[in-house]
């Protein structure tokens, strides 16, 4: 695609709203949840145990979970078309609270690996460890439980939700990924609304082993900003295999036909255009991810 094309494409497409002059602190405590009962809570109720209040996050999906169908097979189970297996869903199948759109942070999505659940082609990861503002990505935000996050990065991954070895994340987890965040944000300046715009950060995630044969493909969890003073969560690849494919010692791949099409119907869910949506998805498919002259490192 002719560069004046990719530029102007970009141009129009990127909203970039005020910046926050007070960043939002984060909560101390958790946020309540709504007057529903988690099937962790269920037990622990009927078992005549306490249970405490779940704590909320912000789920930023970037790939085929933008479309809320496909996410939600992550919560309730089963499938939507084109998917080729059940997924066992959440241990709280509730739907999302709150969703929202992050048009502009600025880190390069790119797709690499081979999934059979889609043709062969590649699937989207996000680089966090450089900046990269000609290319920024649009991430579709879910408010849910912590537990929830956990459920949907342990299916990601291929594996049960709860099942022993799988590492999950704490609200103490949550909030030292803040914290490093936090950081990295200051130290780059970065700031913006929600707070986000964030810099590389910790990561945790379930054990390499426990994806086959792939291993783990998500198994990086990073905190890319705050929203309503609570952590906005993504996962990815690590930043060593991230490295390989920048240098190209490790190959992309192009994602195929049906994988775009989910993402963009994801993308229009949430106000973009058709054509607006599909040009950006060609962009990143497009672009060389060991040539992306914007990226700056972090």
């Amino acid at each position: 695609m002719p560069r004046a094309r990719v530029e102007q494409r970009r141009a129009g497409r990127i909203d970039r709203p005020a910046t926050n002059p007070s960043p939002t602190p984060l909560r101390c405590g958790v946020t309540p949840p709504p007057k529903r009962m988690s099937s962790a809570t269920s037990r622990a109720a009927s078992s005549g145990r306490d249970s405490p209040p779940s704590t909320y996050v912000w789920y930023a999906s970037f790939g085929s979970n933008i479309l809320l169908e496909r996410f939600e097979c992550y919560l309730r189970g089963g499938r939507i078309g084109g998917m080729v297996r059940d997924m066992p869903g959440s241990r709280d199948p509730s739907p999302p609270v709150a969703s929202s759109l992050w048009r502009d942070v600025p880190y390069r999505l790119f797709f690499a690996h081979s999934s059979p659940t889609w043709a062969g082609g590649g699937v989207a990861f996000v680089d966090v460890t450089s900046l990269s503002p000609t290319l920024p990505t649009a991430f579709r935000l879910y408010r849910i439980t912590l537990e929830q996050f956990n459920d949907v990065l342990a299916q990601e991954n291929g594996m049960e939700p709860g099942a022993a070895g799988c590492r999950e994340l704490t609200g103490d987890d949550a909030a030292r990924l803040v914290r490093h965040w936090r950081m990295e944000a200051s130290s780059l300046e970065l700031t913006g609304p929600d707070e986000v715009h964030a810099g590389t950060t910790g990561t945790t995630g379930p054990p390499a082993e426990s994806r086959a044969p792939s291993e783990l493909w998500y198994g990086c969890v990073k905190c890319v900003g705050v929203k309503d003073g609570e952590p906005v969560l993504t996962f990815t690849c690590d930043a060593d295999e991230t490295c390989g494919f920048r240098s190209g010692d490790i190959p992309t791949n192009p994602p195929c036909e049906a994988y775009v099409d989910v993402i963009a119907r994801g993308l229009v869910q949430c106000g973009l255009g058709d054509e607006e949506a599909r040009g950006y998805l060609e962009d990143r498919v497009e672009a060389s991810m060991t040539s992306d002259a914007g990226a700056a490192a972090t």
